[in-house]
């Protein structure tokens, strides 16, 4: 499907890599849950066509966040290609351990899911769907996630990480800033997304900021120990 909206350079090259295992660092503010929960209404839309049905669940580090993951990014796309979806609003959704969480939930018209829920090792582990990872770094307990999730997602299921940088002591950090080629990795700083079309003035918000250490991190996507 055609996006209703331009992307930007950075923002295509991420949609349109097909790797299953994608993880992403970007600067605050340049689109990264936009562009993937743009890819997850594509990749239900196409299921449709193929006479399937896809799932997705979005991990985000709050309810907050999750909510707005599924408000403005996947019922926006699905209304910008006017799907009509089924809205489940808010519903409780029980885990293995007998814990009730607050989610959200849609529905596609060919019948593909996507599910949005506060991320915690128990939620990661009620599941057989493919998975995004939204602000990956600020998850609470993300190496107690990264074990619960990993071996449901093992049998097929994509897997999408998105994040800017938030210190060493996380699992998004070893993902990262690893050496194999399982995962596919793409960085976009600030320059990077300018250069690629996105309307920042670069100066005046760095010194909007006043901050040199949260400058390096959140927008030159640099780990805090570096940058302190």
């Amino acid at each position: 499907m055609k996006p209703a909206v331009p992307l930007y350079g950075y923002q295509q090259r991420w949609l349109l890599d097909p790797k299953r295992f994608k993880i992403g660092m970007f600067a605050r503010q340049t689109g990264k849950t936009f562009t993937t929960t743009l890819e997850i209404v594509d990749d239900g839309f196409l299921a449709e066509l193929q006479g399937k049905r896809a799932r997705w669940v979005i991990l985000s580090r709050g309810e907050r966040q999750a909510a707005e993951a599924m408000n403005e990014g996947i019922k926006r796309h699905a209304q910008a290609y006017s799907l009509a979806l089924d809205d489940f609003g808010e519903t409780e959704w029980r885990a293995a351990s007998g814990l009730t969480y607050r989610a959200l939930e849609v529905a596609l018209p060919g019948g593909s899911k996507i599910t949005a829920l506060p991320a915690n090792p128990d939620t990661a582990r009620g599941f057989s769907s493919n998975v995004f990872l939204d602000e990956f770094a600020f998850h609470r307990d993300s190496a107690a996630i990264w074990k619960a999730l990993f071996p449901v997602i093992s049998a097929g299921w994509k897997l999408r990480v998105t994040s800017t940088p938030n210190g060493k002591a996380n699992k998004f950090y070893e993902l990262m800033t690893g050496k194999d080629e399982a995962w596919s990795r793409h960085v976009v700083d600030i320059y990077q997304a300018v250069a690629d079309g996105l309307p920042r003035d670069i100066e005046q918000l760095r010194a909007g900021i006043g901050d040199e250490d949260a400058w390096a991190q959140e927008f030159e996507l640099k780990w805090l120990d570096e940058a302190s």
